[in-house]
């Protein structure tokens, strides 16, 4: 009997699972319930939109019916917080990055449909530019701590300079990467500073559906705090002058 896949994602891609070969993650937590899986050979693959807390509900279940090969997935290792700069683990939409050379690397997309950037709706079967926006910016700032950042005492500010992002191709719920290539990358001691130009490139069944291009660098904090409290209070100073030259001409 051949095997039939069919691949799971979040309640909220409710339109996208009425197409084959997909199923919302709450009708198989019920089939599981049910063990009513009796007469087809199939194999579940995570799509996107899944939460971590529904991955381990349905590898329990899989196991209590004593049919554990039915999931052809195991636990995701998501992005830590650290690495996302995210309180909230439903936030890390990405897994930690893998180092394929010495100046490029790799993550997979592991959305979880209560992350802030779905959390209030999601629009037709794809998933929204931004989402994978966010999911890029997360990507630089995993790879950066962990492979060039992770030696240091004190935690990195972030500043992005500039970021370019081309939408090809629409991304639906499915597995997919960012490939992440470093093209430069500088230091400055005295500052303490990274000066990075990267490019990243979202992978869908092998085809590149996003691509985002973007200059940033990385400062201690303390560096960044007092220059960011500076221009806090010009920028109220500013605001207030424009006010007292309003009423002077007013």
């Amino acid at each position: 009997m051949s095997i039939e896949r069919i691949f799971i994602v979040g309640d909220k891609f409710k339109l996208f699972a009425e197409n084959s070969n997909v199923m919302l993650a709450s009708e198989l937590e019920a089939i599981l319930d049910g063990d009513l899986l009796h007469e087809r050979n199939l194999r579940f693959q995570l799509g996107q939109g899944v939460s971590e807390e529904q991955i381990n509900r349905l590898l329990e279940k899989t196991v209590r019916i004593k049919k554990p090969w039915l999931a052809d997935f195991a636990k995701p290792q998501k992005a830590s917080r650290q690495h996302v700069h995210k309180h909230q683990m439903q936030n890390s939409m990405i897994s930690l990055p893998r180092r394929l050379t010495r100046s490029t690397y790799e993550v997979d997309v592991l959305l979880d449909e209560r992350c802030a950037e779905m959390s209030d709706h999601v629009t037709g079967q794809h998933i929204q530019g931004m989402v994978l926006t966010e999911a890029a910016r997360q990507t630089f700032l995993a790879v950066s701590e962990e492979f060039y950042l992770a030696d240091q005492n004190d935690s990195s500010y972030f500043v992005i300079n500039n970021m370019d992002v081309q939408y090809l191709h629409f991304v639906f719920p499915l597995p997919m990467s960012i490939h992440y290539e470093v093209l430069e990358h500088s230091i400055n001691p005295r500052r303490g500073s990274h000066r990075f130009d990267v490019s990243m490139s979202v992978i869908q069944g092998q085809k590149t559906c996003c691509v985002i291009k973007t200059k940033f660098s990385t400062y201690p904090d303390a560096v960044i705090s007092e220059k960011e409290g500076l221009l806090a209070k010009g920028a109220i100073d500013s605001e207030l002058n424009v006010e007292i030259r309003h009423e002077q001409f007013a």
